[in-house]
């Protein structure tokens, strides 16, 4: 059982997925305005209503870029890129403490995303942890 759940986490080769990179590309075009118009509304200080649709947008479109990181294998969770992943969610689920610098928090992670996203591929793929024992993805896009 253990092995099967290692075996699936962290297959021995990345697994392909055809329009893989189209997928990401269409998603960060979604998530990427999503973020921006989410973190304009706490600056004009939309109504919470109109905030939530750009929340919503931005989660699932960010959460969805993370299940294909994933498919292609778990290793990404390991490597920097998915680190900074991790860091971006958990400051956005912590959001609801942070009332008073809500914006700041918002445009930090915009910050980290652009320099993580835009980071050379030697950074963003190295592995953090696992080294020796597993092969991460090195896919663009």
């Amino acid at each position: 059982m253990i092995h099967a759940l290692r075996t699936l986490l962290f297959p021995a080769e990345p697994r392909r997925l055809p329009g893989r990179r189209a997928m990401k590309i269409l998603l960060r075009a979604i998530h990427v305005p999503c973020a921006g118009i989410l973190a304009a509304a706490y600056l004009f200080e939309a109504g919470a209503s109109a905030r939530t649709v750009w929340m919503v947008g931005t989660v699932v479109s960010g959460l969805l870029i993370l299940l294909l990181d994933l498919h292609e294998t778990g290793v990404f969770l390991l490597q920097v890129r998915g680190l900074v992943v991790f860091g971006k969610i958990a400051l956005l689920a912590m959001l609801p403490l942070f009332e008073a610098y809500r914006l700041p928090v918002l445009v930090g992670l915009l910050g980290i995303s652009v320099l993580s996203s835009h980071a050379p591929s030697e950074i963003r793929h190295h592995l953090a942890f696992g080294r020796d024992r597993f092969k991460g993805a090195t896919t663009k896009g």
